[in-house]
């Protein structure tokens, strides 16, 4: 997804940078780390539309689940450094994932060129309008209530291992007390099947994917996971808004950062992000972006989005050892 110039000028650098194609535009591949259905995967392809349609740059969405997300990253690793290999990747991949890793396969500083930042999200509490029905589940409070009392036990789908949604409510089981099994699954879109099949309690994952189903009245979301309410669902109660559990500051927000592999030129780095920022004058972006319940946030650049990870990372680190949670 870059212009001849900065290719020309990453070529003369790099042994393996592709040379241009005058042409036809060689497409440029985004890697979207879980399977199709889930929060990364509508980010990656609306915005892939949306370059497309600004800057004639092809770009093919692949979809590389597996290990909690790691696959994925590996797959933007191991890529030539040319520009056209790019990851749509959680702050949780250069914060939280690594933390949590006995031997990580990748480090995030060397490996990893957060380019731009795409858009910003919380993950949001669901569970069926059945399931409330029957178990009194009138709202956060009541559905903590119940996996507090004995015999019971709450089941929660997550993304996987390492997910924000898996830290967040680790961390609330453990500071509230409440009986919760979290069950990891290989990206939302399945977990969110096994909910609606009533193989499990809850989800608490991002809005994009839940939102339909919420509007339908099948799910009923009881909160999200920022303190203060989301503007695009403003009559769900943040969980600032529930201190009385003894959860604290938890202020569960997420944002997806465009990534190429960490030896990308800056020429080609600077090149990306202003196509990304171009591409916000694609025709309808923000409503379709805000519609699936993502904020879009764009950084200047690769500097200002490492010093945005960096102003973050104390938070999450805090939430991994808080959580206890762990991937072998």
């Amino acid at each position: 997804m870059i212009t001849r110039r900065p290719l020309l000028l990453a070529a003369a650098t790099l042994p393996l940078a592709a040379p241009a194609i005058a042409q036809a535009p060689r497409p440029a591949r985004w890697v979207i780390p879980f399977p199709p259905g889930g929060a990364a995967d509508a980010i990656g392809r609306l915005w892939a539309d949306a370059v497309t349609s600004t800057t004639g740059q092809p770009v093919v969405i692949e979809n590389r689940g597996g290990a909690n997300g790691v696959l994925g990253v590996q797959q933007v690793v191991q890529a030539p450094p040319d520009g056209f290999t790019l990851g749509v990747f959680s702050i949780a991949f250069f914060t939280a994932l690594p933390i949590m890793m006995a031997r990580p396969p990748y480090d995030p500083v060397r490996d990893l060129a957060p380019v731009v930042q795409l858009v910003t999200s919380t993950v949001m509490c669901c569970v069926t309008a059945e399931r409330a029905r029957e178990r009194g589940w009138a709202d956060f409070a009541s559905l903590i209530a119940w996996a507090k009392r004995p015999g019971n036990r709450l089941t929660k789908g997550s993304a996987g291992n390492g997910s924000a949604a898996h830290l967040l409510i680790a961390t609330i089981a453990r500071r509230t007390g409440a009986e919760i099994e979290h069950v990891p699954y290989r990206g939302g879109a399945p977990a969110l099947n096994d909910l609606i099949s009533g193989n499990i309690d809850m989800v608490f994952d991002f809005m994009p994917a839940l939102m339909p189903h919420v509007a339908s009245g099948r799910l009923v979301a009881l909160a999200v996971g920022s303190n203060a309410r989301s503007p695009l669902m403003p009559e769900v109660p943040g969980l600032g808004e529930f201190a009385s559990l003894g959860i604290g500051d938890l202020d569960m927000q997420s944002w997806n950062a465009l990534t190429a592999p960490g030896a990308t030129p800056a020429p080609v780095q600077a090149e990306i992000a202003a196509a990304i920022r171009r591409s916000l004058a694609a025709p309808e972006l923000d409503r379709r972006l805000r519609a699936a319940g993502l904020i879009p946030v764009i950084t200047e650049g690769p500097a200002e989005t490492r010093a945005k990870i960096a102003a973050d990372a104390p938070r999450w680190r805090e939430m991994v050892e808080t959580s206890g949670a762990r991937i072998e």
